[in-house]
């Protein structure tokens, strides 16, 4: 199986430039730069052409790649060494089934599409370009790819969405929550805005929304520079520039300067505030959820998607960030044992809190991951690591799995494309990463054909892929 060559490769080795250095204002103080994400320059308008358009999409991230045929692709009658232990249960979509790892999401399959033929046509091009590749809908590596996160990275689809869809309320266009995925304490590639520089970058939360002591960092002010001692926005934004002598005194600087004061806007907006202040929820809300970091973070997305963010990714990782949360290498059943009860119960209530709230048509949600397992238990692969092989685990396998879409306009309770019996190839159509991101694109209205500007001013395209038009119609 071949993957489609990129059509506008991205080719620019030339560094960092001094502007791109510049952290400045109120949040670049904190160690963020919220303001960095804002200030954004024209560009060329562009309709895209789906079917449904949402207010807000909600990226359930699960770094790792939990095994498809356990949860979302059921090979009852594949050999043991394949199927595992999952079993099969019906759920609230006639004729679907996901394991039984599942219960609650069953109940709340009637809202769901299952993706199943998600692929990279290839069997292990490993989590971090893998991450790369799906969250910046590209179908292979870019020319000049790191496996840490640099100013030559594809854009992330929520740094597209912060440039093209820049927010008209005191609130950021796009929030990853509650940590950036990582290796080894370090940020992978897929969650900047990379060659576009660091204006369009997310604004990363890093925190446990569960803890009693969470407090959004960016939201607190500098110790001497309290609202209440500087006394109006005018003055702060003076005491920043203090901080920052090193802003260029050129337009560029100019427009960083509009930037401080539109991140003030923010960080002091009643509206923000609140939409950060799980104190502000209903404790049987919060219980619902689930007292636990992830169940929290879903909770925190449901409330900034409800406050006007138009993309919220929330990172299901463990407490390091590390990119391998649900790389079960080994030990597959004892590792689900783990995540899937809190998985189940964060994820199922999102989708019906959504509904309760008359959300889920204007919220496009996604479930999805880097990477699928080998379909074969204990299988060794070329150049993978010794413990690949273990008895009761699985190795990487970009050549299938399964991506989960629900609200949004998507019929619920169908399944998109076919796999083979085990679970390891698509059997007919596969889509490729571009088509993943393009999908989340164009239910924002946003157009694969619109170009961005790289930080030599350089006009990109956003992406080659095709729209899964089958989530919204039978015939696509």
């Amino acid at each position: 199986m071949s993957v489609r060559p990129q059509l506008f490769p991205h080719r620019h080795r030339n560094g960092i430039c001094r502007r791109e250095l510049l952290q400045v204002g109120f949040l670049g103080a904190v160690g963020v730069g919220l303001e960095s994400a804002i200030a954004a320059r024209p560009v060329h308008a562009a309709g895209a052409a789906g079917r449904k358009r949402v207010k807000s999409v909600i990226l359930v991230w699960m770094p790792g790649g939990p095994p498809q045929m356990a949860l979302w692709d059921l090979k009852p009658d594949s050999p043991t060494q394949c199927r595992g232990s999952a079993t099969p249960i019906k759920t609230s979509a006639p004729g679907v089934e996901v394991g039984h790892w599942l219960p609650k999401i069953a109940r709340q399959m009637h809202h769901c599409s299952i993706v199943r033929t998600i692929t990279m046509g290839k069997e292990d091009e490993n989590h971090i370009p893998g991450q790369l590749l799906m969250l910046g809908g590209v179908d292979e590596r870019p020319p000049g790819f790191k496996f840490f996160a640099s100013r030559t990275d594809w854009p992330s689809v929520g740094s597209l969405v912060q440039c093209l869809k820049p927010s008209s309320l005191p609130i950021p266009s796009a929030v990853h929550l509650p940590m950036r995925v990582k290796v080894g304490g370090e940020a992978i590639p897929g969650e900047t805005a990379g060659w576009m520089g660091g204006k369009y970058d997310p604004w990363v939360v890093d925190g446990d929304p569960a803890s009693p002591k969470f407090r959004v960092p960016d939201l607190a002010p500098l110790p001497a520079l309290t609202v209440e001692r500087t006394g109006h926005r005018q003055q702060l934004l003076q005491q920043i520039d203090a901080h920052r002598r090193d802003l260029d005194a050129d337009l560029g600087g100019r427009l960083l300067s509009d930037a401080q004061q539109r991140a003030f806007e923010i960080v002091t907006s009643a509206n923000t505030r609140q939409a950060f202040d799980l104190s502000k929820e209903v404790e049987a809300v919060r219980d619902r959820y689930g007292r636990h970091t992830w169940g929290q973070s879903l909770l925190m997305g449901r409330r900034l998607a409800e406050s006007g963010v138009k993309f919220v990714q929330v990172n299901l990782v463990a407490p390091s960030g590390s990119v391998n949360t649900w790389d079960y290498h080994q030990q597959e059943d004892a590792s689900m044992k783990v995540h899937m009860p809190i998985f189940d119960q964060g994820f199922s209530t999102l989708l019906q809190d959504l509904e309760e709230r008359g959300m889920l048509e204007e919220t496009l949600v996604v479930c999805a991951s880097e990477m699928g397992r080998n379909p074969v238990l204990g299988k060794t692969v070329a150049g993978a690591a010794a413990n690949a092989a273990t008895p009761d685990g699985r190795n990487h396998w970009q050549y299938c799995w399964s991506v989960v879409f629900a609200g949004g306009g998507v019929r619920g309770g169908t399944v998109v494309g076919k796999s083979d019996e085990w679970a390891g190839y698509p059997d007919g159509e596969g889509y490729h990463p571009s088509d993943f991101a393009s999908t989340i694109l164009d239910a924002l209205s946003i157009s694969g054909t619109q170009e961005v500007r790289d930080y030599l001013d350089r006009p990109m395209y956003v992406n080659e892929g095709k729209p899964i038009r089958k989530l919204y119609s039978e015939t696509g």
